[in-house]
């Protein structure tokens, strides 16, 4: 007798598989591409126009002469949050945490911000070093480091609002308190699992469509759970959606003496809206991530933030087979810890998951 089709269980649909990888691919290629322009203040042409220069594959370089493919601190953190993920099959921020703590030993490079906040969870509960590190710099930082490493819950929290909300604004929080960074996480996640989980006929607008959405959810969930921060979340709130409406024009004021690609001040609303017009205006991923790496500054943090949106929405074929290929084989001969564990092969078990 011939088996019941129409009951049948269905396979994983190809396309959101496609973009599932796209988003964790994007997130380790264009952190590797960006390694030999970090933190310098290339001259560019100004928005529209892209960005043009030499540097066209994975190179590899950079102040620690690393090998072509490999990544940094962004991507590395990103899979101490991935097998999280994977082990408990949930977000546990004591967990992330404690991976974090546990991946110094073996970094190559530790971020100034990094540091502090590494520190300071020597001082007191761990879980609050995030915010102690905030204040004690008299609420002035808003880094991009929390939204560079954040893509692993868009992608496997997809399907589930409250939890990814949730999980977005905990795992900012504990290196990354600026209600800022808390939230463009949140949003950014919703724009992720709204491309992962969308078919076909998915737009580029609504991904922006997403992230106001999910801003406005988490704005109302960290407002209740930080009384003591309201005016800071509200401004924070009216920042980001400023940040999301300035990524619709042909200029995005990135070059301006508010907001400036080269300077670390609002450095996370930079990335963010950087991330989010280049989904808008490129006419690739490929075409995304190489004016980004073009344009200086953060290149390494730009770049993940910006590769892990436009592979959600393109996929992952989108991104050159070479690059993935370079970033995946990268450390492959050698042994440890940073082809071990810290590898960019193991996000997309998150894929799969």
């Amino acid at each position: 007798m011939p088996p019941n089709r129409r009951n049948a269980p269905k396979g994983p649909d190809p396309l959101l598989a496609q973009r599932r990888r796209g988003a964790l691919l994007g997130l380790a290629v264009g952190n590797a591409l960006a390694v030999p322009t970090a933190h310098r203040p290339l001259m560019a042409v100004p928005f529209p126009n892209r960005a043009e220069g030499p540097y066209l594959k994975l190179m590899g370089g950079g102040p620690h002469e690393l090998r072509k493919g490999q990544v940094t601190e962004e991507v590395q953190l990103a899979c101490c949050l991935g097998h999280s993920l994977r082990d408990l099959r949930r977000y546990d921020a004591a967990d992330a945490l404690r991976r974090y703590r546990a991946w110094q030993p073996h970094a190559f490079d530790v971020s100034e911000s990094m540091k502090d906040v590494l520190e300071e969870c020597q001082n007191g509960l761990p879980l609050g070093a995030g915010r102690r590190s905030w204040l004690k710099a008299f609420r002035r930082p808003a880094l991009p480091g929390s939204l560079a490493r954040t893509a692993p819950l868009g992608v496997y929290l997809a399907g589930d609002t409250a939890a990814r909300t949730q999980a977005s604004l905990e795992d900012s929080a504990l290196t990354d308190f600026d209600p800022r960074c808390q939230l463009a996480c949140a949003a950014f996640n919703a724009a992720i699992a709204r491309a992962v989980t969308s078919g076909a006929e998915l737009k580029a607008e609504d991904l922006l469509v997403a992230a106001e959405s999910g801003l406005l959810v988490a704005g109302a969930a960290l407002g209740r759970s930080t009384p003591d921060y309201v005016q800071e979340v509200t401004q924070a709130s009216a920042f980001l959606r400023e940040d999301l409406t300035m990524a619709r024009q042909e200029d995005p004021w990135l070059y301006g003496p508010e907001l400036h690609l080269h300077r670390a001040t609002h450095a996370v609303r930079v990335a963010f809206r950087l991330a989010f017009w280049e989904l808008l205006h490129a006419p690739s991923a490929e075409a995304a991530l190489l004016d980004v790496v073009h344009r200086g500054g953060d290149t390494e943090a730009h770049a993940a933030i910006t590769g892990a949106l436009v592979g959600a929405f393109h996929g992952e074929e989108a991104l050159p087979a070479e690059w993935r290929k370079g970033v995946l084989e990268a450390l492959a001969t050698v042994k440890g810890p940073l082809w071990d564990v810290y590898h960019p092969r193991h996000l997309l078990a998150l894929a799969a998951a």
